[in-house]
Parts: C-alpha cells; structure tokens; sequence
C-alpha cells in the first residue's frame, strides 16, 4: 500500500514536471521569434543554432547564431547581440 502511493505521488510529480517543460518550450518559442525577426534585420543569412540556456550572471537567457554572435535576452526584457569576440553590436 504504502510502495503504491509513492509510485503514484512519483507520477503526478512526472506529469506536473511534464507540463511545466511543455509551457517552458512554448516560452522558449516565443523569445526564439523575436530574436529570429530580430536577426533577419541585421544579417538575413544568420539563425539561432542553439539554447545555451542562462547567462553566467544568471539574469537572463543565452543563444548562439550560426554565425557566431551570442544573444542574451535579460530579465529585464532588454536583447543584446554581441559578436563571437564578445564585443555588443546591439542593445534594445
């Protein structure tokens, strides 16, 4: 009785975690189409390649483009491109 009702808070637990990675990946999305518009403006041959996930400082996300620049999309709401030496080419 007991192994049943772990095995059962072990699956709602899954379920809810489930759910909340679903509505992370459309959040996720969303943020990947504005910087998409965003590097089309600037250079129409540059994508995202890849999430890198949460800046060092830990106040924002992180993206690499196909041609190197790094995107960080801040707590704030603030976007920054920067170049693959790092230095800012773009602040909104």
């Amino acid at each position: 009785m007991v192994a049943e009702s772990r095995k059962e808070r072990r699956s709602r637990i899954v379920q809810e975690l489930f759910k909340l990675y679903e509505r992370v990946r459309e959040l996720e999305e969303e943020l990947e189409e504005e910087i998409t518009e965003l590097l089309k403006r600037m250079d129409e041959d540059d994508f995202i390649v890849e999430f890198y996930g949460v800046t060092l400082e830990n106040d924002g996300l992180e993206w690499w483009t196909s041609r190197g620049k790094e995107i960080r999309v801040r707590a704030d709401g603030s976007i920054e491109v920067r170049d693959r030496r790092g230095k800012p080419i773009l602040r909104v």
